[in-house]
């Protein structure tokens, strides 16, 4: 039977969260998502049954991450009024700890933990993939430029052959900044770099062609520059044409956990060369950063419920405009430490899982001081 402290507690939280997870919401979609509708809408690509849609199947992933934005406004709010009408006095002298009260708080937050991470991985990537599909499908792709990598493909050497262009414009049918690399057994045997490239029907022509062949410790053995003019590629080497290159390839937060790492397994193994100088180590860096976050960005629902607990208990936490304002610059300060960990982790300036769970270890260390401070007090 649930105690009627736990009951209170819980109780007391669900009506801020859902108003955060409402604000929240909204607000992370006029930011994030409403901008690039509007000019479709304007521009006569999609109507409102579309955007209607679109919005739709974007939601849960926007409510993944509310979902810790709410849990640490309710978290404020809720232990800042029970602190602050001296609640949590007559509690203690009741005989209960603080850890005791402050216990429903934290359940509250690992259940939302778990409905974020159950959404982050059978929810979001499906509907995920049907918003980018309607996105994609009311533009105008074959008049824009969009940066390019592929997969491995096999080739009939038994060779795997990757493909990283600056830019694809399929209208033009034309790249800009081509690497193609070719790998044999997990090791690189060959590079091609060419200024500029451009579709005759056929193959692709390679302007301003440098190769480099690689040996078995993967040092340049021997190197060809072509001149100024257009050279054409074999056809048993030559990618695909610009129409397949452009198919979409889902993004990481279009892919469950499972999909990244069935992506993943594509790729080379070991990837040579250092990180830093490998287009194929970084793309593998931001699908591993992926990867971890779809946990932890579900986990920080109980990280910031274990911060915002005893944070909120302390003096001048009672207003309802202090603990938004509050949750407004830790979420700030979340944010810039995610993305600060990202990219040290795509960059392989530390390993894709430190890069990815740095925020929560701040957070959390943060947090679990604050509440053995607080039951001390």
């Amino acid at each position: 039977m649930v105690k009627i402290l736990d009951r209170y507690i819980m109780q007391e939280m669900l009506g801020p969260f859902l108003f955060g997870l409402a604000a929240f919401s909204i607000l992370f979609f006029s930011v994030e998502s409403l901008m690039g509708v509007v000019r479709m809408v304007l521009d006569g690509h999609a109507g409102l049954p579309v955007v209607a849609e679109y919005i739709w199947n974007r939601l849960p992933m926007v409510l993944v991450y509310t979902f810790p934005m709410a849990v640490l406004l309710a978290s404020l709010l809720t232990f800042g009024r029970i602190s602050g009408e001296s609640e949590l006095v007559a509690m203690k002298a009741g005989g209960i700890g603080f850890l005791r009260v402050a216990l429903p708080g934290l359940v509250f937050s690992l259940l939302m933990t778990g409905v974020a991470a159950w959404m982050n991985e059978y929810v979001v990537p499906p509907t995920m993939k049907k918003a980018m599909n309607l996105f994609m499908q009311h533009r105008q792709p074959d008049e824009m430029e969009q940066s390019l990598f592929t997969t491995p493909r096999k080739l009939a050497n038994g060779q795997e052959q990757m493909v990283y262009a600056k830019s694809l414009n399929v209208k033009s049918r034309e790249m800009q900044g081509v690497f193609i690399h070719y790998f044999q057994d997990g090791q690189r045997r060959r590079e091609i770099y060419a200024e500029l490239a451009r579709w005759n029907g056929q193959v692709w022509l390679l302007r301003n062609l440098r190769e480099v062949e690689f040996g078995s410790q993967q040092e340049p053995i021997f190197e060809v520059r072509g001149d100024e003019g257009w050279t054409p590629m074999s056809l048993a080497e030559a990618p695909p044409g610009p129409e397949e290159l452009s198919k979409r390839k889902f993004r990481p937060e279009e892919m469950s956990r499972s999909e990244i790492v069935r992506r993943l397994a594509e790729f080379p193994t070991p990837v040579t060369g250092p990180a830093d100088d490998t287009q194929t180590q970084k793309v593998k860096n931001r699908l591993m950063v992926a990867y971890h976050q779809k946990l932890s960005i579900a986990w920080c629902c109980l990280v910031f419920g274990a911060f915002a607990i005893p944070l909120g208990v302390r003096p001048h936490r009672t207003s309802t405009s202090m603990g938004l304002g509050l949750s407004v610059f830790f979420i700030l300060v979340y944010h810039v430490m995610m993305t600060l960990g990202a990219v040290m982790g795509e960059s392989g300036a530390v390993s894709p899982l430190i890069g990815a769970w740095f925020p929560n270890i701040i957070f959390g260390a943060v947090g679990i001081f604050f509440l053995i401070d607080a039951s001390r007090k």
